[in-house]
């Protein structure tokens, strides 16, 4: 196993190669949103170990991030609506110094872009305008705009348009939202025409019947999720960093539970093609799967903010949040694409991580179990800042003691 001191040996190794050449950011008030996200703990821990002092908005103070150490005040708002956490960040940066504003879920990122006249006064918040934004998160744009500048793209249609799908889209397809929105359906994989014309039905608008109003039908990618993440500043990249999926949760598809750090020539060429068409400024990443079939790199979608694996990027080097604070700070960036490549992490406690991936997947069980045995092998669980981990370690067992439903 991991020792504390391994730990605590790593995690300054990590944050001296990300500092490399910059300047300190220790004093720094940041403020950072959607406290309950396992990335968000990432951010609090990567920024307080640096010496910034990291404000939380939170609808509550039991909530992941805000029992992190390096949570340095918890600013509570009456809920944890969008509506209550906007308006309590709003007059928190009014009441307050905060040298940066930091959102992390998609809502929070465009609801704070949207208002970035009345945030600017008081703070700095290092998003694009929000028009950007909502373009980069609709996957149908993204799949126009990738032919446009060369990137391969799965062929993709609205689902309104199925009539289309003979012979353009071959079977199995996929099924999913053209854009971020809360609660939004989960992904559906269709063999035949019929398991389609079923699948649309029941993700049909109740109120008009409409079948597919904010849906794509998408070719399907066998192969591996990868992964291009960037910081801009002002259209211009100043950090990238690759990293390629070993598990998910769920297995069939969905976020990172176990990934690991990589580097090649051609992703990094498609992700920025793609961040340059829009002219970027902040964070994002772009995601990719890599073809069994032909070994290309085809765009899956742009997540326009932080994303799950973030853990990992930090664990490597590439200090992300760290990038959004000195540009905050007036700092203009070098461009680096330095860090520790074949680093592989995992998140084995963390909801929708490695333990999560074995209900789904029993057969991975034996392979989780080497990664928590390896000490070469990163974690999200510091010894050194354990409220967290012990949160989500009563969070698994609440999970496990729920009565099934019959």
């Amino acid at each position: 196993m991991t020792t504390s001191a391994q730990l605590q040996g790593f995690a300054e190794t990590a944050i001296g190669s990300s500092l490399a050449g910059s300047k300190s950011i220790a004093g720094t008030h940041a403020l950072v949103t959607d406290e309950h996200y396992k990335h968000t703990l990432g951010i609090v821990r990567q920024l307080g170990r640096q010496g910034v002092l990291v404000s939380v908005v939170a609808g509550s103070k039991e909530s992941l991030a805000c029992r992190s150490r390096y949570c340095h005040q918890v600013i509570l708002a009456e809920n944890g609506s969008a509506e209550s956490l906007v308006k309590t960040t709003l007059r928190a940066v009014q009441e307050k110094h905060f040298d940066v504003v930091i959102p992390v879920s998609y809502s929070m990122t465009m609801a704070l872009a949207q208002r970035k006249d009345q945030l600017l006064p008081f703070t700095r918040l290092e998003l694009p305008h929000y028009q950007t934004i909502g373009q980069a998160a609709d996957k149908l744009e993204m799949a126009r705009l990738a032919q446009r500048v060369g990137v391969p793209t799965p062929r993709t249609i609205r689902a309104s348009e199925r009539d289309r799908l003979n012979p353009e889209l071959p079977f199995p397809l996929v099924i999913k939202p053209q854009r971020e929105f809360p609660r939004r359906p989960p992904i559906h994989y269709v063999h035949n025409k019929e398991e389609l014309s079923t699948a649309l039905l029941e993700l049909s608008d109740p109120r008009d019947g409409s079948a597919g109003s904010d849906l794509i039908v998408q070719e399907y990618i066998p192969g591996r999720g990868c992964g291009l993440f960037a910081t801009y500043q002002n259209g211009v990249c100043k950090r990238v960093f690759m990293h390629r999926r070993v598990r998910e949760y769920p297995a069939t598809g969905g976020v990172s539970s176990c990934a690991e750090s990589f580097w090649d020539s051609t992703l990094e060429s498609h992700g920025r093609r793609m961040l340059d068409a829009l002219n970027w400024h902040g964070v994002a990443m772009v995601e990719f799967r890599q073809d069994d079939r032909d070994s290309e790199y085809k765009l899956m979608e742009i997540n326009p903010k932080f994303w799950g694996s973030l853990d990992l990027a930090m664990a490597a080097g590439a200090d992300f949040p760290g990038d959004l604070c000195r540009m905050a700070l007036g700092q203009t960036l070098l461009f680096t694409d330095q860090y520790r490549r074949d680093l592989r992490f995992h998140w084995p406690l963390s909801g929708q991580g490695d333990l999560y991936h074995v209900w789904t997947r029993p057969q991975s069980l034996f392979a989780v179990v080497l990664d928590l045995l390896n000490p070469r092998v990163r974690s999200n669980v510091w010894w050194g800042d354990l409220g967290p981990n012990l949160s989500e370690m009563g969070s698994l067992a609440a999970r496990a003691f729920r009565p099934r439903k019959a």
